[in-house]
């Protein structure tokens, strides 16, 4: 299967084309200048085409990979990939493009102007050229899952729940393929990992990854937060822009002042480019080499509160234009942080060229505790990966049970709420807002979370799945029992009598609710056709199988059918982690359990 990746701007189109049962790069290259002299640069040269929009472009690019001989002479391709900048909340995972998302990552322009036009631009194009489908993968995605208290902002709540206004993140596919890189290189899983990653380019991001998951990044809701950039200022005082506004500047004066007038090139006076800022630093430029100084601090910075974030690392992870090619930043990044159990090797530091090592490099001392990484990212490839997940499911990275496959979904503790219940935590006729869809068409999780108080202890910011039920429903897992002190049975959904009570506790009072909290039985939802499929009925209950470095055999999973199903396998974090399985993983159906 073919898949083309687009990256789609205001006055140019990338592409990258992946023969994805090898992952082999089959043509890239780019059309710069869309709307004035375009012009196309590819593996056999450059030269001027006619682009005077985004589908001109497309246009030119079709011609190359069609051309006698070329990659898509027989019209093989299989999926078109789009990398979209901004998903907001609902677009936390590669989709299929129709109408419905058209819209949302229209209403997420908002927060990416610059790009979200541009890329929904390239995807009317790609569709109205290739009758394939068309997948968005999303720049914010891989940082969906920050806790709250790392993607809110200390204003009122409500500028959160109305308008979203909190941070997201960006350069999602590169923290992605690190995190991918470093566990591969180091011989483990990414769920066994706590791994800091640097994006260090003309956009700069750093990433905190727990174990697979990434908790906290330094962009915010837009890319102008975090790290000092080529022309973006990075982290400053609010106060600034407000300053600045009083003295009679403009709104629009003020962005492009912040994010095409500031960063390396505002300080130093010479431009964006890393390279000729640090050439200027060797031959003495003071500010030049007070830019360098500065990029350097604000990544140590976050380096380094990250890993007391996340308890301390296993690896740190350098990639970018910067990241890659700067020896001398990765130095003085990594030098004060021996008491992180960073120490580099500064021979292998220097000479290190990921390019031409396999794409990673540990540049680490060969004893040091916490390994250091230069990674040549590929935003793309991951892009083309994404594409396929949505596609085929994680089977395209799992062939072994691919026959027949169940996608898994780790269900984390959550409360379902009756209306009376909702009233009373949040207020009369409080409607809780939307933040994400979860798999069963329907049902989402909540930006509003409540509090369980048990016996023992309490959970704070557990998350709520609207929409409301007749009766408030507690799902927990074993070791979350055990710090509230309860023992509650093991049930199905809605099978309530006999189980025990709890304590809820939201903004505006508390509930104890008498029955209602259950260990949740692991069960498998699907439609009827995809039980039929599998030889099942609803109430059956079956076997799977787990493969990988964990291997084992899950019985008693309890068959759910209904025509509004999604195939999806639900297990707590318990059983997740015991074997070694996220919500990218799958399971292997493993027949009907006879006894």
């Amino acid at each position: 299967m073919k898949v083309l990746v687009l990256n789609a701007g205001s006055t140019s189109l990338k592409y990258d084309l992946y023969e994805m049962d090898t992952e082999a790069s089959l043509a890239r290259g780019r059309v710069e200048r869309i709307g004035d002299s375009a012009f196309h640069v590819n593996g056999t040269g450059s030269t001027a085409v006619k682009a005077p929009d985004i589908a001109g472009a497309l246009t030119a690019v079709l011609e190359h990979l069609k051309r006698p001989g070329g990659p898509l002479e027989q019209n093989a391709l299989g999926a078109v990939g789009h990398r979209v900048v901004h998903g907001g909340e609902r677009l936390v995972q590669p989709v299929k493009v129709d109408a419905a998302v058209e819209a949302i990552i229209e209403e997420c322009a908002v927060f990416a102007p610059l790009h979200n036009p541009a890329n929904l631009a390239g995807i009317r194009a790609a569709r109205a050229v290739f009758d394939v489908p068309q997948v968005a993968v999303f720049d914010t995605a891989f940082h969906a899952q920050m806790p709250e208290h790392a993607f809110l902002y200390g204003l009122p709540y409500e500028l959160y729940a109305r308008q979203g206004i909190r941070r997201y993140g960006f350069h999602g596919p590169s923290h992605q393929y690190m995190s991918a890189c470093a566990a591969e290189h180091l011989g483990t899983s990414a769920s066994r990992l706590r791994i800091v990653t640097c994006h260090l380019g003309g956009g700069a991001s750093v990433a905190a990854i727990d174990r697979g998951v990434s908790v906290d990044t330094s962009m915010g809701m837009t890319p102008l937060e975090g790290l000092l950039m080529g022309t973006r200022a990075g982290d400053l005082d609010p106060a600034i822009p407000l300053l600045l506004a009083r003295e009679g500047h403009s709104t629009a004066e003020i962005d492009e002042l912040l994010n095409r007038k500031s960063g390396l090139a505002g300080v130093s006076g010479i431009g964006a480019d890393f390279r000729d800022v640090q050439a200027a630093a060797d031959k003495g430029d003071v500010r030049a080499r007070l830019a360098v100084d500065l990029f350097i601090q604000r990544v140590r910075k976050y380096v380094g509160a990250y890993a007391a974030q996340l308890g301390g690392v296993d690896a740190v992870v350098f990639s970018g234009g910067i990241g890659e090619n700067a020896a001398a930043v990765r130095a003085r990044v990594c030098e004060p942080l021996g008491f992180m159990g960073i120490v580099l090797d500064r021979d292998r530091n220097a000479t290190a060229r990921a390019a031409d090592e396999g794409g990673v490099v540990d540049v680490a001392e060969r004893r040091a505790r916490t390994r250091v990484l230069v990674v040549r990212t590929d935003e793309e490839r991951m892009i083309a990966r994404e594409v396929m997940r949505c596609l085929v499911g994680p089977t395209a990275a799992m062939r072994s049970v691919r026959a027949r496959p169940i996608p898994v979904g780790v269900s984390v503790r959550h409360v379902h709420l009756s209306r009376a219940d909702c009233d009373a935590l949040f207020g009369p006729g409080y409607e809780l807002s939307r933040r994400r869809d979860v798999t069963q068409p329907g049902q989402y999780v909540t930006r509003e979370t409540v509090d369980v108080i048990g016996p023992r202890g309490e959970l704070t910011g557990v998350a709520i799945i609207n929409p409301l039920r007749k009766q408030t429903q507690v799902e927990l897992a074993r070791t979350d029992a055990f710090r509230l002190g309860i023992d509650p049975p093991l049930r199905e959904s809605g099978q309530l009598d006999g189980t025990p009570g709890i304590t809820l506790r939201g903004p505006a009072g508390e509930v104890a609710i008498a029955c209602g909290v259950i260990l949740a039985h692991r069960h498998v939802h699907m439609s009827p056709d995809e039980a039929k499929g599998f030889g099942v009925a609803d109430k059956d209950m079956i076997k799977v199988k787990v493969e990988g470095n964990r291997e084992m055999t899950m019985g008693d999973v309890i068959v759910r059918v209904h025509k509004d199903y999604a195939l999806d396998m639900h297990i707590d974090t318990d059983e997740a982690n015991a074997a070694g399985l996220s919500s990218d993983s799958v399971v292997a159906f493993d027949g009907v359990q006879t006894t």
